[in-house]
């Protein structure tokens, strides 16, 4: 097994705020794919339901809590132009990755799922 985290984000994008949530979406991944930690990023979208999905890949909570430090900014942008309505960590994270995501926990729109077994291919 390995330390790995798989986050999945379901936002739905507020009216009226398609194109600035694109935008700000573009930047912060730019961003992230520049000077951040993650393996893998990928964000999709559905403009007529207004609904995106964001997934991130991570080597470990190290570089998650590494990733909230440096991007807080992009995020910031991004979550102005939607609200969270699920958001789903898959591994096993560390007590501060758990605690930064328990506001999600504590109202139903959250979960973690430790992990049974798996690889990765790089």
């Amino acid at each position: 097994m390995t330390d790995q985290l798989l986050f999945r984000n379901v936002m739905k994008i507020k009216a009226g705020h398609l194109q600035p949530f694109r935008e700000a979406v573009r930047a912060a991944v730019d961003f992230v794919e520049e000077n951040a930690p993650q393996l893998m990023v990928r964000t999709l979208i559905d403009e007529t339901e207004m609904r995106a999905v964001s997934y991130q890949l991570y080597r470990n909570s190290a570089d998650v809590l590494r990733h909230w430090q440096m991007s807080d900014a992009h995020i910031q942008s991004v979550s102005a132009h939607c609200t969270v309505e699920k958001f789903e960590v898959y591994g096993d994270p560390s007590e501060e990755v758990a605690r930064g995501v328990s506001q999600f926990m504590g109202d139903g729109r959250g979960m973690i799922m430790p992990p049974l077994k798996g690889f990765s291919r790089f």
